[in-house]
């Protein structure tokens, strides 16, 4: 599933500023996110893992890729049991978030 902004359009009421903000906000903080997540699954630090995906997670929703949403919510779940079963798959929507979110910046 593909990232959309329609939850920030209908946000936003049309204000492209607004918009802006937004999207400067979550290519602030994804990309730190991003970093901590992949330091504590490398330390092997679980619990704090899931927690980072939990972060993600709202910034998932937020784009509207309701599909990927419930394979990082079941990722959020299985690190808290201390596993790693949908690493590659998890990374690969913040990958595909990233990239999208740095074309919108164009």
């Amino acid at each position: 599933m593909q990232p959309t902004f329609s939850y920030l359009d209908q946000l936003s009421g049309g204000n492209p500023e607004f918009k802006k903000r937004i999207i400067k906000i979550i290519l602030n903080e994804l990309p730190k996110d991003f970093d901590l997540y992949h330091y504590a699954t490398e330390l092997k630090n679980y619990h704090w893992a899931a927690e980072i995906v939990h972060r993600i997670n709202q910034k998932i929703a937020f784009l509207q890729m309701a599909e990927s949403l419930k394979l990082a919510d079941k990722h959020e779940n299985l690190l808290r049991e201390g596993k790693t079963t949908y690493l590659n798959e998890f990374n690969e929507i913040v990958n595909k978030i990233l990239k999208f979110l740095e074309n919108s910046q164009e």
